[in-house]
């Protein structure tokens, strides 16, 4: 499978990443090994994770961290992958109160590597920001983690842009590396910001992109296929209210109405044009992350990835996002 070069780093990943945010939650450890394990088969090579995933269920903390952990410790695979994962949420439990301290972070990345079983993450996110606690604190917090071998490279995911700014401008002023990675949602999709449950998300827009592209900075988009929007809709699937109050649109209708003629006109399905529509961004890398229920999931969208990569089509179905989410 071809690989992508991630700018300003030496990671070479595949075109989609592997999202993990239901291991060992609805998805059982036993089917999120085989999982990992089938998608490295079919060539994939990049997993994301995070700290705070699985801490909606209870007992243990940092399901999938484990779960990924146990899978490293049992197939010996960890140098087969890209790994990513994020630190500094807020507590589960008091989603209110940030967590984005120097002492905050460090905390996180020493669980984070002692869960997964692993000396060394590719690529660290911070999952939240703080916007009270000076950038150049958390800055030099995830350099000090670098130079220890800890992190290969550092991100940041839901962070405004005004934010991400600030933090790689003062990198460049002192001559560290900044954040070579924004992870952020982003799909084919149109999204109602205001009926969203969870209101940290940051959503990539076009003034964002506009930043992406000037400055060749990579990004992964989380909920790239919109929780299956657009697929689910062509089946003729009753989309439950948590779903159609963030994407029932005119112009998701207008893009749902292309991807039917599309799927009947060429050899890409629903699924396979939304997932390109990221993969075919030229302006700067670009992956999404997906997940998946079951094997032929996996399958169909690692077969997306071996296709050509139709950027005129993409760019078409682009055209029909409004790209406008806040008022504020």
């Amino acid at each position: 499978m071809r690989k992508l070069k991630l700018s300003k780093t030496e990671l070479q990943v595949t075109p989609l990443c592997l999202g993990t945010v239901n291991y060992d939650s609805t998805l059982s450890k036993v089917d999120a090994k085989h999982q990992m394990s089938q998608y490295l088969e079919l060539g994939g090579n990049f997993i994301d994770t995070a700290h705070v995933y699985g801490d909606w269920n209870p007992g243990l903390l940092c399901r999938s961290e484990h779960t990924i952990g146990e899978w490293f410790a049992e197939t010996g695979n960890r140098q087969k992958v890209v790994l990513a994962t994020k630190g500094a949420h807020p507590d589960w439990l008091n989603m209110s109160v940030p967590r984005v301290k120097a002492e905050d972070i460090a905390k996180d990345l020493d669980e984070s590597l002692h869960y997964l079983q692993t000396d060394y993450i590719d690529l660290y996110f911070l999952h939240r920001d703080d916007p009270s606690v000076p950038v150049s604190e958390i800055v030099d917090c995830l350099e000090d983690a670098m130079k220890v071998g800890k992190i290969r490279y550092y991100g940041c995911s839901n962070w405004s842009l005004e934010r991400l700014r600030e933090a790689n401008t003062y990198a460049a002023q002192t001559g560290k590396q900044g954040f070579i990675c924004n992870q952020l949602m982003w799909s084919l999709a149109d999204i109602n910001f205001d009926n969203l449950a969870d209101k940290t998300f940051v959503l990539m827009d076009g003034k964002t992109h506009r930043y992406h592209a000037e400055n060749n900075l990579n990004a992964m988009a989380y909920m790239s296929i919109a929780k299956g929007y657009f697929t689910r809709k062509a089946a003729g699937e009753q989309l439950p209210a948590s779903v159609t109050d963030v994407y029932d649109s005119e112009s998701n209708f207008h893009i749902f109405e292309e991807l039917i003629h599309l799927a009947k006109e060429t050899d890409y399905s629903i699924n396979d044009l939304s997932l390109l529509y990221i993969i075919a961004n030229q302006a700067f890398p670009a992956v999404p992350i997906a997940s998946f229920d079951n094997d032929n999931q996996l399958k169909q969208a690692m077969d997306c990835c071996n296709k050509p990569v139709p950027v005129e089509l993409c760019k078409l179905l682009g055209s029909y996002k409004k790209f406008v989410y806040r008022t504020n």
